[in-house]
């Protein structure tokens, strides 16, 4: 299999017109994509698929899906002290973690898709100390 240096989002919040974007992405994530897709014997679609009770895989997770199973997780780690995660914490936790590179605004905006600074600045400015989780 070919090395997968992007890949195509079809739709998200900021392209509600499914005019698609290519990502970037790293070799590492593309090395455990392609993983994922051997296991499975599934070589294109989806790379986020919900198992049946027989382990065969079903085509997609729906949003609602990423939401409980990451509600479930957290539970799973206790980490109840924090609020609740859904998928959109992937969105703003990878702002913040752009942030915390000291990546200019303007990268973080490409990447995250905000075509306003106001926009991406309710996103970092809304994760104040209260949403970190401090590990001892």
């Amino acid at each position: 299999m070919a090395i997968i240096n992007a890949l195509l989002l079809r739709h998200s919040k900021t392209d509600q017109y499914n005019q698609g974007k290519i990502i970037s992405i790293s070799g590492e994530l593309s090395e455990m994509i392609l993983k994922c897709s051997l296991a499975i014997d599934q070589v294109s679609g989806y790379i986020l698929r919900s198992f049946k009770r027989n382990l065969s895989t079903n085509p997609s997770l729906t949003p609602a899906s990423i939401n409980h199973i990451l509600k479930s997780l957290q539970k799973k780690a206790d980490l109840n002290q924090i609020r609740g995660l859904s998928g959109h914490s992937f969105r703003v936790g990878a702002a913040i973690d752009l942030l915390n590179k000291n990546i200019p605004l303007e990268k973080i905006m490409l990447r995250g898709g905000w075509k306003s600074e106001s926009s991406a600045m309710r996103y970092l400015q809304s994760w104040n100390d209260s949403n970190w989780l401090i590990i001892n």
